[in-house]
């Protein structure tokens, strides 16, 4: 049996799942379905993966550092809810954002942490995130499952911190290795 274009099909004959259930006498249906890889996991990859890029804007003077513009461009086979893994991946590119700019975990002299709450731990606010451009491949990966469907996780967040850097890098010529970037790892000092 085959289901397709809202008809169960099978023996010839076609039906809507009503007609079906009235049919057979019944008020409802189920079925339960899994499927996992086999060895092909020994042979294939099946993570998702990404690019990510972006434009920032720093100020000639106080080095302020304003990202402008982002884009994504993802594979995790076939996206199934476009919408949920639109906003996962947003979610994680501005978390990659604040771990650039914003996030330092400030400790004092005795252990104590210096910045222990949101008035003192800085993360990005709305007008810290610009537009935000996420596509997605849509090659289905029907070796992992029938579906063809991976996993968007936290890939979303993976390499934008380094876009950023890089793009600080592009904007400035001053290569920062670390996270947070700070206002005075770009001044000239010197």
């Amino acid at each position: 049996m085959t289901y397709a274009d809202g008809r169960v099909l099978g023996g010839g004959r076609s039906m809507t799942f009503g007609e079906l259930l009235g049919a057979l006498g019944r008020e409802s249906v189920s079925a339960t379905g899994s499927a996992g890889p086999g060895e092909e996991l020994t042979k294939h990859s099946f993570s998702s993966f990404g690019a990510q890029f972006c434009e920032v804007r720093v100020h000639r003077w106080t080095r302020e550092v304003r990202v402008s513009r982002m884009l994504g461009v993802f594979d995790a086979g076939r996206i199934v809810n476009d919408q949920a893994a639109r906003s996962q991946l947003m979610g994680g590119m501005i978390w990659g954002v604040s771990a650039a700019l914003h996030e330092g975990l400030e400790i004092e002299g005795n252990g104590r942490l210096a910045n222990g709450d949101l008035a003192g731990y800085l993360v990005p606010v709305n007008a810290d995130i610009p537009e935000i451009d996420v596509h997605f491949v849509q090659h289905p990966d029907t070796l992992h499952n029938p579906i063809g469907a991976r996993g968007v996780g936290e890939i979303g967040v993976v390499g934008m911190a380094a876009a950023v850097a890089n793009a600080v890098y592009n904007a400035t010529g001053i290569r920062v290795r670390h996270t947070p970037i700070t206002i005075e790892d770009l001044l000239d000092v010197g």
